[in-house]
C-alpha cells in the first residue's frame, strides 16, 4: 500500500453577501447624508443675517501700553480680524493700550487715538490711513491781522 500525501488548501472563509437592491440603495443613502447634516448643523457657524451685528458684537481686548507694532499685532490676533500696515510707518509710534469689552471696529480707534493714524475697511480687512492733519487741510482764504478803518 502506498501513500500518497495531498497538499490541503487552506479553506477559504466564506464571504457573506448582503443582497441590496437599487431600490434599498436609493431610500437608504438619502437618509443617511440627512442624519449626517442634521447631526452636523448645530456645530457649524451660522452666517450672519446683518452685516451690521459684526460691530455689535463686543470682544474682551488685553493689550498693554507701549510700541503701536506689536499693540497692532496683538489686536488683529485677539479680533481675529486682517489688519494692513506699513511697518515702518508706524515705528517708535506708541499707544495707550486697550483693556476692556468693545466692538472689532471700537477697539482699533481707540488703539490708534493718538498715532495719527486711523482705521478704514477695505475688501473685508482693515487698513491704517493717515489722518489729514491741519497742514494738509485744504487752504482757505487768507485772514487779516487787525481791523481795516474807512478813510
Amino acid at each position: 500500500m502506498t501513500c500518497q500525501v495531498i497538499p490541503l488548501r487552506p479553506r477559504r472563509a466564506k464571504r457573506r453577501t448582503f443582497p441590496v437592491t437599487g431600490k434599498l440603495l436609493m431610500i437608504a443613502v438619502p437618509v443617511a447624508f440627512s442624519i449626517g447634516w442634521l447631526l452636523a448643523l448645530p456645530g457649524m457657524p451660522h452666517a450672519r443675517s446683518n452685516p451690521d451685528t459684526a460691530q455689535e458684537h463686543r470682544l474682551d481686548f488685553a493689550i498693554a501700553a507701549g510700541q503701536l507694532r506689536p499693540a497692532l499685532e496683538k489686536y488683529a490676533r485677539q479680533a481675529g480680524v486682517r489688519l494692513s500696515f506699513d511697518p515702518a510707518r508706524v515705528a517708535g509710534l506708541t499707544t495707550a493700550g486697550l483693556h476692556g469689552r468693545y466692538t472689532v471696529r471700537e477697539a482699533l480707534d481707540t488703539l490708534l487715538r493718538g498715532t495719527g493714524y486711523a482705521s478704514a475697511q477695505e475688501s473685508g480687512r482693515y487698513v491704517l490711513v493717515p489722518v489729514p492733519g491741519p497742514q494738509d487741510s485744504p487752504r482757505t482764504a487768507p485772514r487779516l491781522a487787525g481791523s481795516l478803518i474807512p478813510a
